[in-house]
């Protein structure tokens, strides 16, 4: 889960305006793979992380917000 944040934290610092549109993979706090077909980036980003410890990602066309929300009893 920790990698997972990681990956989160840095796609929301990120400056993915080159990406627009596209599908990314990110591993290690850099995007690994990206690409128009969800299922094709997935294919590369498995290829180059072995241990399977990446997170997909959609960058939206125009600007998003992200709210968290997170419950405890």
């Amino acid at each position: 889960m920790k990698k997972m944040m990681s990956n989160y934290d840095y796609f929301i610092k990120a400056n993915t305006t080159s990406y627009k549109g596209e599908w990314i993979a990110i591993a290690r706090k850099k995007i690994v793979a990206h690409g128009k077909d969800a299922e094709v980036v997935f294919k590369k980003a498995k290829k180059i992380c072995s241990s399977g410890d990446f997170s997909l990602a959609k960058v939206p066309n125009e600007q998003v917000l992200v709210l968290i929300f997170r419950h405890s009893s």
